[in-house]
């Protein structure tokens, strides 16, 4: 593993500004997005700069190796090269996916002034206090989270778009879109200049809501007002409610079923989408092969939309029967006053999506109920530009939830369509639709069209090839070897090694490299096994210490081992690195303890384990190599195949396994 660093001196001596994007991939995928889009961003930004004047701050460039691996070239950063002690402030690029625009997707804690900095440096920011919410939940890892830990303050940018490219073989200069390079680079470029020239010792500030606004740039305040502003709806839903109370157009238990229509149609629409969703993949090829989206997912995108407002639609005219349109309103709008409150207390960064659209619809409510006639065009202008906010603010997050989700988790993007069309929904009584079932109609065709069209458009073809997973694992020590996938329905091709009629449950196990499905028996290779030399095996203080050294007898570069014992396992040394578990290691049949070290070296490396005297361990160590043995193929990969994005697809793994008894 190899980090490369570069540094241009500033005018001043300070804190130091480091960009940062990692250069290295995944196996089988080029990486023209993830990540060597920051990697050409950050060169070209560096030539740049070295044209123009000299800025006040040193810039560090990291280019960094094995993120892919679990961050590795970034932690090794952080704890052992000197110049990040002099790092005041990190700007990371990646991206996880091959189109869109660039987002401030993440900041460290209490980022009021670098938000600030960054909205006057940018123009039309991309960006949202709600970003950073959904991406803690997803878990994801990318260079900037050890500088984060470390207490660096930092940004992280990315792009999301066209997932069905991540991690692929078409992940690659061709299905990169340029507009998203352009915008990668006027941000790292703007971004640079601005903090190139800053005092980075006044960076730490108060944490803020944020979010853009078309034509406006971003808005910004700070999170102590969150509660506050949520009170405003409060009022004016309490004014709304007592008004119509006092006019006979509203009583509390019929605004509680208005509640109770919005909050069936969003489980309605969430189950339906979820529903479709599933079907669409088991049943369609161009849908279920991938994880997540299909290579053309935007008409997909729009009829899960239409879906979700259909179903309102639907229960807004059957329960229009029974309810006034302001009990379905002030229904509607006692959601989202419960959303607003929640976000504001517990997730202040999304709260503005609650808070801010439903004061503005709640003052047309109120200026709706004093007119003599709710469907004259005064009144449908009041309820427009009362709608306003909630369509610049809302509309745009359902597409963001699909971008950042995928369409197998609709649910949460259908919810938002269905509370903004409850929002909206005193709009069709202007239209004099309130009533009427043509607006359900019309919207459940328009996405049963649109998602046909989806599903017509949507194919496999070299240039979007269709993923499959085949892999080959040999047991050396028996000289048996399995073809052996992660697919539950396997490709065509995949099924050309893996035939239904001689296929059966994995017994090859690779713990933590995917959850294999099928396997069926293939020829044994004549290939050297990864060697598991002993080199000790002391007892010492009740504690057993067995060493070893690993190495690949066929030069591969990933090896995973793991451990089975009847008793916990007390630690290990890895390559001189201590890991400790007080309370011992689980190391069951079911739940083996194990690790995984990339770039292996040729003479192997070192390691020990601890574990509980006379209980017996078994060690197995498996060594991969990412390639198939050609020879053994039954058919070469067709041209509309590739292999699959993550996991085990295209590798060859070879496998020694050695017990140690109760004793040294």
């Amino acid at each position: 593993m190899e980090n490369l660093v570069a540094r241009l001196p500033g005018r001043e001596r300070g804190p130091a500004l480091a960009l940062v994007a990692h250069y290295d991939s995944v196996p089988n995928a080029p990486g023209a997005a993830d990540d060597a889009s920051g990697v050409a961003v950050l060169l070209e930004t560096a030539r740049a700069l070295r044209e123009g004047p000299t800025l006040r701050n040193d810039m560090i460039f990291l280019f960094t190796d094995a993120e892919e691996a679990g961050v590795l070239g970034g932690n090794v950063f952080v704890h052992e090269h000197p110049s990040f002690r002099d790092i005041g402030l990190v700007l990371n690029f990646d991206g996880r996916g091959t189109r869109g625009p660039v987002g401030l997707i993440e900041t460290s804690a209490g980022a009021g002034a670098l938000v600030r900095h960054f909205a006057d440096a940018v123009p039309d920011p991309v960006a949202s206090s709600l970003f950073p919410e959904i991406a803690r939940r997803l878990g994801h890892q990318t260079d900037i989270f050890p500088f984060l830990r470390a207490g660096v303050p930092g940004m992280n940018f990315a792009f999301a778009d066209g997932a069905a490219h991540y991690h692929a073989p078409v992940d690659d200069p061709a299905h990169l879109d340029r507009r998203t390079l352009a915008h990668e680079g006027m941000l790292a470029f703007a971004l640079a200049r601005r903090f190139g020239d800053l005092d980075l010792t006044t960076l730490r500030a108060e944490p803020v809501v944020y979010f853009d606004v078309p034509g406006l740039g971003l808005v910004v305040y700070g999170r102590a007002w969150a509660l506050p502003i949520a009170m405003i709806p409060v009022a004016l839903f309490v004014l709304a409610l007592v008004f119509a109370m006092r006019r006979g157009q509203a009583r509390p238990a019929r605004v509680l079923a208005g509640f109770g229509t919005l909050l069936a149609s969003l489980v309605a629409a969430a189950a339906l989408a979820a529903g479709l969703v599933a079907a669409l993949r088991a049943l369609t090829p161009a849908w279920g092969a991938f994880r997540g989206d299909p290579f053309d997912p935007g008409l997909a995108r729009i009829a899960i939309a239409l879906l979700g407002v259909a179903v309102y639609a639907a229960a807004y005219r059957f329960f229009r029967a029974r309810l006034s349109p302001f009990e379905l309103a002030l229904g509607a709008a006692a959601a989202w006053l419960l959303l607003a409150l929640a976000t504001a207390a517990l997730l202040p960064g999304a709260s503005f999506l609650f808070a801010l659209p439903l004061a503005a619809s709640l003052t047309g409510l109120l200026v709706w109920q004093r007119r003599p006639s709710p469907e004259s065009p005064s009144s449908g202008l009041w309820l427009l530009l009362s709608a306003l906010p909630a369509l610049v603010l809302v509309v745009p997050v359902p597409y963001l939830l699909l971008i950042a989700l995928g369409l197998p988790r609709a649910a949460p993007a259908v919810a938002v369509v269905v509370l903004l069309a409850g929002l909206l929904a005193p709009l069709l009584e202007v239209l004099g639709a309130g009533a009427s079932r043509k607006p359900a109609l019309g919207l459940a065709g328009a996405c049963a069209v649109t998602l046909g069209l989806s599903v017509a458009t949507n194919s496999f073809s070299p240039s979007e090839p269709r993923p499959a997973c085949l892999a080959y694992a040999l047991d050396a020590g028996r000289r048996a070897a399995v073809w052996t996938t992660t697919e539950e329905k396997p490709a065509p091709w995949t099924t050309l090694h893996i035939p239904e009629a001689t296929r059966r449950a994995p017994r090859f196990s690779l713990p933590g490299q995917g959850t294999l499905r099928h396997e069926a028996e293939a020829p044994p290779l004549d290939v050297p096994p990864p060697q598991l030399e002993s080199l000790g095996d002391t007892l010492h203080d009740g504690i057993r210490t067995l060493r070893f050294r690993i190495r690949s007898g066929r030069n591969a570069p990933f090896v995973l081992v793991s451990v089975t014992s009847e008793a916990p396992l007390r630690g290990a040394t890895i390559d001189g690195r201590r890991v400790d578990e007080p309370n011992g290691f689980r190391a069951t049949t079911d739940d083996p303890w194990g690790f995984t070290f990339q770039g292996l070296p040729a003479e192997g490396i070192e390691w020990s384990l601890d574990i509980t005297p006379f209980a017996p361990a078994t060690v197995r160590v498996v060594d991969r190599t990412y390639a198939l043995p050609a020879e053994l193929l039954r058919a070469p990969m067709p041209a509309d195949v590739m292999p699959m994005p993550f996991w085990i697809a295209g590798s060859t793994f070879v496998a020694v396994e050695r017990p140690f008894g109760p004793g040294p």
